[in-house]
């Protein structure tokens, strides 16, 4: 039986609708090279109509266009403008090398380039339009668009791609349809929460998967969102969010931690409500610090191809926060072996994460091929509990086989950084003749404390946790960790660096 239910498509458009019926006075702040900027959802409406026109006089309208840029007001439009014409925003890594950006803008076949004034990226065959003041003028300068084309729902909207650190980027176009599902699952008391009633800053970034969607969320409920731009450091995360009382802020692990250390130097608080972190599983130091500062910590997971976060854990258990937690709406996981064979959830099984749902991808930009795909392969290595909360091991790629069994290098990472001298450490193995592989740790020390290797050996032999032959062969103490554009432990460099280090020592 045909459904009598009206066609709505659902849409950037509708969640525009609600910015200037619903919100008109809800505020939008921006931090930017010229300094703060605050201006109302009203205005903010009435730039990305004049934007629309823009875009429109320069014959790119509809077209697939490049952004390079940081969380700035100024993005935040295109990411409106640009979709609400029928076009494709492109957000572009903003720490890609020049050659990565050049890689994925030709990919893409982007039209054009808007991005920030720090940035290099020069390409001369493409219209380029550079975020400052006479960027301002000519939006300005324009008459707003009236009316904006009932963008079919299924049509692209943001496309993003994959940080390339095990081979060249792969892009992701999400859909009018999956953007507006996703945010929407947001706003879900489980998942989230967001409401008008709070003030959101997404550090994560908007040129990685729309800052995990909260910009659209957080506008699509009118909370007030505030947009900490260029290279933001600890302290000017701080100050925003002591100036404008921020209650939910979002980043990876390494953000929080460098905002952590920053309020214990200076003796501040923290007037934040929530954390919401992801890319990493967030070390249990971390999140007792946060508590003890007043701060909850939701623990997310997700990635590039599956519109950010995925599962959430919200548990004020802390033995239990470092599990990814249950699948958003509209979103389902389970557990499955090479061979396709699905495994039991019961919290003992361990195989590769799958994934399915309204916004996991089907396939990669360019892909031309008509395989369908049942379930998305993650990479990660998991076991879900009788519950639903899934609980990722590793990623398959970082796992360390030692004489035949597997070492989890994600489990010593957050039991090394519990260590109250420690600062961040990374796990990975390198090739032994006898056990095939073996971890090696590096570690960076707390600013002003000292520590041995032997210390910390003894700190991990005393939790009673890991086997004897789970321990680090070596700890190499180094000044800093190689990190991805979006924050992650880069264990590729890390591999590198090691190789350099090993080297060097013969």
């Amino acid at each position: 039986m045909d459904s009598t239910i009206m066609h709505y498509n659902l849409n950037i458009k509708s969640i525009f609708w609600r910015i200037e019926k619903l919100y008109k006075d809800k505020e939008i702040i921006s931090r930017t090279h010229e300094g703060i900027v605050r201006y109302t959802y009203s205005d903010f409406a009435l730039r990305v109509r004049k934007l629309a026109s823009l875009l429109k006089a320069n014959s790119i309208a509809g077209e697939t266009v490049a952004s390079i840029a940081w969380n700035t007001h100024r993005h935040l439009e295109l990411y409106f403008a640009v979709p609400l014409l029928g076009g494709v925003l492109h957000t572009v890594n903003i720490r890609f090398h020049e050659s990565e950006m050049d890689y994925v803008v030709k990919a893409i076949g982007d039209r054009a380039v808007f991005m920030d004034k720090d940035i290099t990226y020069r390409n001369s065959t493409l219209p380029t339009f550079v975020f400052d003041e006479r960027y301002d003028d000519d939006i300005n300068s324009q008459e707003p668009t009236r009316n904006f084309p009932d963008v079919d729902e299924r049509q692209g909207a943001i496309a993003c791609f994959t940080s390339g650190t095990t081979g060249k980027p792969k892009g992701v176009v999400y859909s009018h349809r999956s953007i507006f599902i996703h945010s929407l699952s947001l706003l879900a008391a489980d998942v989230l929460g967001i409401s008008s009633s709070d003030t959101v800053m997404p550090i994560v970034p908007m040129f990685h998967i729309s800052a995990w969607d909260l910009p659209f969320a957080s506008l699509m409920t009118g909370a007030k969102l505030v947009l900490p731009g260029p290279r933001p450091k600890a302290e000017d995360i701080v100050k925003l969010i002591k100036e404008f009382k921020v209650t939910v802020g979002a980043g990876a692990p390494t953000v929080w931690i460098d905002v952590v250390n920053y309020v214990e130097r200076e003796n501040l608080d923290l007037p934040l409500k929530v954390v919401v972190t992801g890319g990493a599983e967030p070390p249990l130091g971390l999140i007792k610090k946060l508590k003890e500062l007043g701060v909850k910590t939701y623990h997310a997971w997700g990635m590039t191809e599956t519109e950010a976060i995925a599962t959430v854990n919200k548990s004020d258990n802390i033995e239990r926060i470092s599990e990814q937690g249950y699948p958003i709406p509209a979103f389902e996981v389970t557990l499955m072996d090479p061979e396709g064979n699905e495994l039991p959830w019961d919290g003992k099984s361990t195989s590769e994460l799958v994934t399915r749902g309204a916004f996991v991808a089907k396939r990669y930009l360019n892909d031309k091929s008509d395989t369908q795909i049942r379930w998305f392969r993650t990479g990660d290595v998991a076991r879900i509990n009788p519950d639903g909360s899934v609980k990722v091991v590793d990623r398959l790629k970082d796992l360390i086989k030692s004489g035949g069994e597997w070492i989890s290098s994600v489990d010593l990472e957050n039991a090394i950084m519990t260590y109250e001298k420690v600062l961040e450490a990374v796990v990975v193995g390198v090739k032994d003749e006898k056990w095939g592989e073996r971890p090696i740790a590096l570690v960076v020390k707390k600013p002003g404390r000292d520590v041995s290797e032997h210390e910390i050996i003894e700190y991990l032999k005393s939790l009673n946790k890991f086997p004897k032959w789970w321990l680090p062969d070596k700890i190499i103490f180094v000044d800093s960790i190689p990190k991805t554009s979006t924050g992650k432990l880069d264990k590729k460099l890390v591999r590198d660096q090691l190789r350099s280090i090993i080297e060097s020592s013969k």
